[in-house]
C-alpha cells in the first residue's frame, strides 16, 4: 500500500514539474512574439548561484583570465557544475569561454561591485 502511495506522489510531481515547464515555456514564447525577449544581460548578480559567484570572484583575483580546468581545482567542484556555471555566466554575459587546443579559458567580461565586494 505504501509503495502505491509513493507511486503516486511522485507521478503527481512529475504531473507538477510538467506543468510548470509547460507553462515557463509558453511564457517565453509569447513573450518572444510579442518582442519582449530577455537580454543576455539582464540577470542581475543577486540571482546568480553560489558557485556562479565563487567563479566570478576567482576571475577578479586572476586579473579575468583563467583556465578552466583550474578553476574546478581551485574551487574543487565538479567539472560538470563547472561546465554548467560557466555556460549560464556566458549566457549572461559575465564570461567569455574561448577554446584554446584542448583547453577552455575562461575571460571576464563584465563584473559588478557586488560580486568583487563579496
Amino acid at each position: 500500500m505504501l509503495i502505491i502511495v509513493l507511486l503516486l506522489a511522485q507521478l503527481a510531481v512529475l504531473a507538477l514539474a510538467a506543468y510548470a515547464g509547460r507553462v515557463k515555456l509558453k511564457r517565453l514564447i509569447a513573450d518572444a512574439q510579442n518582442g519582449a525577449m530577455p537580454e543576455p544581460g539582464d540577470v542581475a548578480v543577486d540571482d546568480l548561484h553560489e558557485v556562479d559567484k565563487a567563479i566570478l570572484k576567482l576571475l577578479t583575483e586572476r586579473q579575468g583570465v583563467v583556465y578552466q580546468s583550474e578553476i574546478i581545482k581551485e574551487l574543487g567542484l565538479p567539472k560538470s557544475t563547472v561546465h554548467k556555471s560557466l555556460r549560464r555566466l556566458s549566457e549572461a554575459g559575465y564570461v567569455e569561454i574561448q577554446k584554446r587546443g584542448r583547453f577552455n579559458v575562461v575571460i571576464l567580461r563584465k563584473l559588478t561591485s557586488e560580486v568583487s565586494a563579496t
